[in-house]
Parts: C-alpha cells; sequence; structure tokens
C-alpha cells in the first residue's frame, strides 16, 4: 500500500479521534497545519512489528504526534502517542585551532561552525573557541537511538580522520532532546553503540529541554 493511504488513514483519526488518547493530546495541542491538512514530518514504514507510524509536527513544540497503523491490506489505528524529538551530531571544540583548520581532519564537508575571533551575530560579541559541527540528518521526528547508530555508522567512513580529529580537539556526539512533558525520560545505548562511540573516540554530550502541557 502507499504511503498517501496510511496517511489519509492518520489524519481521518486526528480529524474524527477514535481513541481517547487522541482526544486528549489534541485538547491540550496543536497541529502544525499545511494548507489545512496536518503536517507531516516523516512517515516510517520499515517497522520491524509490521506497522506503519506517521509523524506529525505539533505547532511550537519540537516532539511529534504519532499515528500508528497496521500495515496490512486494510489498515488500521494501533495506537496513538508522543515521540520526543532529537538533534544528534558530530561536535568539535578547540581554543587554538580554526574553524578551517579543525575541518581538515575530516572528509565531512561542509562543517558548520566558526572561528576563535569570529563575530558573533547579533550581539556582536567574539567567539572564545573555534568550533566544527557536522549533522547529516536534520530531520528530528527519530527515536534517540536510532539516530545515533545513524550518525556513528556514518562517521566510520572516515574513521581515520574522527580519531584524529577527537585527538587534536574536543570531539564528541551532542544530543539535543526536545521531550514532551510526560514523556518517556529514560535514554539507552546498547552495547554496538557503545562500542561503536569506542571505536571513534568519541565522547557523548546530552541536553534535554522538556515542555508541552500534560494530558488530563
Amino acid at each position: 500500500m502507499e504511503d498517501e493511504n496510511y496517511i489519509a488513514i492518520a489524519i481521518d483519526e486526528l480529524n474524527k479521534p477514535s481513541f481517547e488518547v487522541t482526544k486528549q493530546y489534541l485538547d491540550v495541542m496543536e497541529l502544525e497545519l499545511d494548507n489545512g491538512i496536518p503536517k507531516i514530518a516523516r512517515v516510517d514504514n520499515h517497522l520491524s512489528n509490521d506497522s506503519v507510524a506517521i509523524y506529525f509536527f505539533i505547532k511550537d513544540e519540537r516532539f511529534f504526534l504519532v499515528v500508528n497503523l497496521s500495515k496490512t491490506s486494510l489498515p488500521e489505528v494501533e495506537w496513538v502517542w508522543i515521540e520526543n524529538g532529537h538533534r544528534v551530531y558530530l561536535t568539535a571544540t578547540s581554543d587554538e585551532l580554526t574553524h578551517k583548520e579543525l575541518s581538515a581532519y575530516t572528509l565531512f564537508q561542509p562543517l558548520s561552525g566558526w572561528s576563535k575571533g569570529d563575530i558573533r551575530k547579533p550581539s556582536q560579541s567574539v567567539y572564545k573557541f573555534s568550533r566544527v559541527s557536522y549533522e547529516p540528518n536534520k530531520n528530528e521526528a527519530f527515536d534517540l537511538e536510532d539516530k545515533l547508530l545513524e550518525l556513528l555508522i556514518e562517521l566510520e567512513i572516515d574513521k581515520k580522520g574522527i580519531i584524529e580529529l577527537s585527538k587534536n580537539s574536543n570531539a564528541y556526539i551532542s544530543i539535543c532532546r526536545h521531550q514532551y512533558i510526560s514523556g518517556n525520560a529514560g535514554i539507552h545505548f546498547d552495547l554496538e553503540i557503545i562500542k561503536r562511540l569506542n571505536k571513534l573516540n568519541l565522547e557523548v554530550d546530552i541536553d534535554t529541554y522538556i515542555s508541552g502541557k500534560e494530558i488530563e
């Protein structure tokens, strides 16, 4: 079945909720609309349990309302829940090296960031250290562990360069987690992820931002 059919069924659940939890979420949050239609952040049709998850943007929030459907010839809504939003990216900082010098260690280009001494806009203050960042997947509608593993697999393409970067700067994986106020606060890294981090000589830094209104 085409994604459009799953999307239509998911939107119908949002317009005419059959689950009480859908009603509860829509009572305390507003969906972001595109030409009057709930705006979609992601369609995940590769779940292991033969289901499809449709992620919808929520106005003024960075977590997502998710409608889960059975992956059958006659799909049905199975459940509705909130998925935290995640940014996961490589960061490296230095008090001595410039942005160009940090960027030279790895094949991944271009790297965002700045050099020590550059002017910070709009405050016109001066950056006190250099920084580079690499974020290949900017879609925040992903589970944390899945997104982290995706980044690590890509960084392994230039394992030598990443290790050299980590030896010559403060290099680590940055995680920005946008959590619904009553969402799952747990964080889990499986053994495979820990091994990959170790082989790349990378640390992890996690910032969690909690927002939203609880359902009644």
